[in-house]
């Protein structure tokens, strides 16, 4: 995919066309420097940078770890706004990633992330904290309602200081721990439109107070034309410092935002989905590098040389879509919505694949969750009359002179002389027994 931002406009007049098959600008002795030329030999090499990482990676693909990973253990602790008469928002970033104990509970942990209100979603300043306390368990010990927090070491902002062992803030007084969730992804590299575009470090909460979110979450994608007003680097500094009286030349930026959508909103046209959670449970997620046409030739090789295989086995099974709440296996009440979004009925029946992996046609498969696939059951029926369908079921052994019967469904020997006597050779099971439609033979 392309960068949508055009750059054939005022001022810039990149006028690059890919069709014309320029691959140089060749600047002359006596002829002025145009500035669409110095901007389209960027946009030259950049065609070329375009063209071999399509080859190399799908739009979309980590290039350099910056791994996503989903949190659903993110505890919260909701803080009075004040703490001594003190705005606590005024110094409270300054906290993040520093050790804290409860006053009371003497609980330590350490806070990961700040919430502020926005009167939406977070009603009262809200710290996120990893705890470092547990039990013979493995469970944590939360703060209490109404605790103050404590710093185990020296915090500066602007010129004031808050020793260690000083109180900086306290717990609301009912209800003031939980547990949200959130997604985070680290520093990377990834492949967008044509550019390895830098993702930097991000954590998003997903639900403040529980762990049962249903997103899908990746990177936004924002093109931007970046001015000397909006940073004040790109002013020159020839001699130094900033000359606010000469601007320099723009820059196009592609910026990269952790953000989450709803599970309805398949709307991707600037969007990356890099996880996808449904109640709190991870149905995708993406780990691994996307290669693209080079994959292609790796997977023929593999399938020419092993064909097709499971590593991990899937298990199907099938149920009703609609729960009867009678014991009929449904999957789904009245009041829900299947996975691909449909209403569950008596008419629609789901099967139920486990997670498993396979290479298929040499492309790995993987799967890492549960699918559920919708599928109608058959309702329609037709009856055909006076028609022969043909049935075979095992080995037909012709006999003569026989005695009696043998019992259907019963294993029996077979001697290769009759009577019994001679030699056994097998043993079979015999399913039916009965005349055939020719008279009786001496062969």
């Amino acid at each position: 995919m392309a960068q949508k931002t055009d750059l054939n406009i005022n001022p810039y007049y990149d006028d690059f066309d890919s069709e014309k098959n320029f691959y140089k600008v060749l600047f002359k002795p006596g002829y002025p420097v145009q500035a669409r030329e110095l901007t389209t030999l960027q946009s030259i090499l950049q065609n070329q940078v375009k063209s071999f990482g399509s080859h190399i990676f799908k739009e979309g693909s980590m290039v350099i770890p910056g791994n996503i990973a989903y949190d659903g253990q993110f505890y919260s602790v909701k803080l009075n706004p004040t703490n001594f008469g003190t705005d606590i928002s005024l110094y409270i970033n300054n906290f993040v990633g520093k050790k804290v104990v409860g006053q009371i509970s003497g609980t330590t942990a350490i806070i990961q992330y700040i919430a502020f209100p926005d009167d939406i979603n977070v009603e009262n300043l809200t710290i996120y904290v990893k705890y470092l306390d547990s039990d013979i368990n493995f469970e944590f010990n939360p703060f209490e309602d109404g605790e103050s927090l404590i710093a185990e070491e020296n915090i500066t902002y602007g010129n004031t200081t808050i020793n260690a062992g000083t109180p900086f803030a306290s717990l609301i007084s009912l209800n003031a721990t939980s547990i949200g969730s959130a997604a985070s992804i680290g520093d990377g590299v990834y492949f967008i439109r044509g550019y390895f575009v830098n993702v930097s470090k991000q954590t998003i909460i997903l639900d403040n107070y529980t762990n049962t979110p249903s997103y899908r979450v990746g990177l936004k994608i924002d093109e931007l034309t970046i001015n000397a007003k909006d940073d004040s680097s790109l002013y020159d500094n020839a001699k130094g410092f900033a000359n606010y009286a000469a601007p320099g030349a723009d820059r196009f930026k592609i910026n990269l935002t952790l953000t989450k959508r709803l599970l309805s909103d398949t709307n991707d046209t600037d969007f990356v989905e890099l996880l996808r959670v449904q109640d709190g449970k991870i149905k995708k997620i993406e780990t691994k590098t996307q290669y693209n046409i080079i994959r292609d030739y790796l997977a023929e090789r593999t399938y020419d040389e092993s064909g097709d295989y499971a590593v991990t086995q899937f298990n199907p099974s099938i149920h009703n879509s609609l729960n009867d709440r009678l014991g009929n296996n449904g999957l789904f009440f009245d009041t829900e919505t299947t996975e691909q979004s449909n209403t569950p009925s008596d008419n629609l029946m789901c099967i139920k694949v486990s997670p498993g992996k396979a290479y298929v046609r040499g492309y790995d498969v993987e799967k890492i969750s549960t699918t559920i696939i919708d599928v109608e059951k058959p309702r329609d029926t037709e009856s055909i009359d006076n028609v022969n369908i043909p049935f075979e079921m095992g080995n037909i052994i012709r006999v003569n002179n026989v005695s009696g019967a043998p019992k259907q469904r019963y294993a029996v020997e077979l001697y290769n002389q009759l009577g019994g006597a001679g030699n056994k050779i097998g043993d079979a099971r015999v399913y039916t027994f009965s005349l055939t439609d020719a008279s009786y033979s001496k062969n």
